[in-house]
């Protein structure tokens, strides 16, 4: 009687040794066990993954100053140009305000008027230092004659 073509009776329940070693394992349900709390990262990636993270971190944060940066110098640049403008229009306003042309014409509104005639005043001299007398003219040394000079007055 075989096993395989009629129904198990009572007695064939009991499989046989052989039976069983014929029989598949149930590997994808032992290994579902294993793995319940989810895919593990092997440890030695972890040092890896902290480093291209790290990197990664550095590296948009060097964009973000060159990016603060380049702003910056842009907007100095710009400022520059508006100061180097200014500077030169009031250059220009500084030199027709100092012509001559100009005071004459101001001079000439505020009711001032050319001199006919040139009048030179000449001023007495006065001397700085009181004449040498005797004494002193037979030093030799300047500092000295100098320091006498200063404390007779």
């Amino acid at each position: 009687m075989s096993h395989h073509t009629a129904l198990p009776t009572e007695p064939d329940r009991h499989a046989s040794a052989d039976d069983l070693e014929q029989l598949p394992l149930d590997e994808p349900a032992r290994r579902q066990r294993l793995r319940r709390g989810g895919p593990r990262t092997p440890l030695p990636l972890l040092p890896v993954i902290a480093i291209a993270a790290g990197i990664g971190v550095a590296y948009v944060s060097q964009s973000a100053h060159t990016t603060a940066a380049t702003y910056e110098v842009s907007t100095l640049t710009a400022q520059k140009a508006s100061l180097t403008a200014e500077n030169q229009q009031l250059s220009d306003e500084l030199s027709r305000l100092e012509s001559s042309e100009r005071i004459v014409a101001a001079a000439q509104q505020l009711g001032m008027r050319p001199a006919g005639q040139w009048a030179y005043v000449a001023s007495q001299p006065t001397d700085v230092m009181p004449p040498a007398t005797a004494q002193t003219a037979s030093s030799s040394d300047p500092a000295r004659d100098l320091i006498a000079a200063l404390t007779r007055r």
